[in-house]
């Protein structure tokens, strides 16, 4: 046990998510394994914990705001979108820190889950339905659309193409537009929340007021700390001016593991 704890505690935070979301879909499985095994009636350990667009039951379970996005329908529920969240948290530690992922995180779940309660009780389509929602979804879009918003012209390798980051969020974005009306509409609306908080703190992020002064104040960071661990500054003045000129994925692996370790991870 404490081998398992000092491993999770040891992970990258977009690792302990995906942990924590894989413990979460599997526990209700196992419980009603056991429970089958002896032949007692099994329980719906879910319905405690998603979310439910009716306001009075709410207003009684306030923590399923949250706790929603831990629980998922089925493998490919779960599988797609911690891939997606694999995919763009390297990238996304790479610059940012983990107190900053989990700000959007965990803002872009809760506003995915408020934008799905609103929709549930505005929209004349919804009336009298009361399908709760689950899933990470909402938070993962948060993740990726501030990611393709705050370095849009970035290409990433996507199994057998490149595609720039803005084109790819777009893609997922509209995606989900059109998927409302035919499946899943409470969950695709929450992508959209999750979309739409990625993209407001992508345009209003504090690190800096411009792509330019994100590369200075990268670049201070790097020189104090180059100084205390006796990394040659001479190296990643050169990777900065690499990034500037061609992007950050025209890097080799030794050129990003070097920025990634003086980069700030408070």
């Amino acid at each position: 046990m404490e081998l398992g704890y000092s491993y999770f505690r040891n992970q990258p935070i977009f690792k302990k998510i995906i942990i924590i979301n894989i413990i979460v879909f599997l526990l209700p499985l196992v419980s009603n394994t056991f429970l089958f095994l002896f032949n007692l009636d099994q329980i719906n350990l879910i319905k405690y914990f998603d979310l439910h667009p009716n306001i009075s039951q709410i207003i009684q379970s306030p923590w399923t705001i949250i706790t929603y996005s831990f629980f998922h329908v089925d493998f490919f529920h779960i599988f797609w979108n911690m891939l997606i969240l694999y995919i763009i948290s390297d990238y996304f530690l790479s610059f940012i820190n983990t107190a900053k992922f989990i700000e959007i995180y965990f803002y872009g779940a809760i506003f995915g889950g408020l934008l799905f309660i609103f929709s549930y009780n505005i929209f004349p389509v919804f009336n009298n339905s009361f399908s709760p929602l689950i899933g990470s979804s909402a938070a993962v879009y948060s993740l990726l659309i501030f990611v393709c918003t705050y370095f849009p012209n970035t290409s990433i390798n996507l199994f057998f193409f490149n595609v720039k980051l803005k084109n790819l969020g777009l893609f997922y974005v509209i995606l989900s537009l059109v998927q409302i009306p035919f499946n899943n509409a409470g969950g695709n609306i929450a992508h959209i929340g999750g979309a739409l908080f990625g993209f407001y703190y992508a345009k209003n992020f504090n690190l800096s007021n411009s792509p330019f002064d994100f590369i200075i104040n990268l670049y201070k960071n790097l020189k104090i700390k180059s100084k205390q661990k006796n990394y040659d500054q001479t190296d990643i003045d050169r990777i900065l001016d690499k990034i500037s000129k061609s992007g950050y994925e025209s890097l080799t692996k030794n050129e990003k593991e070097l920025l990634f370790k003086n980069s700030n991870k408070d």
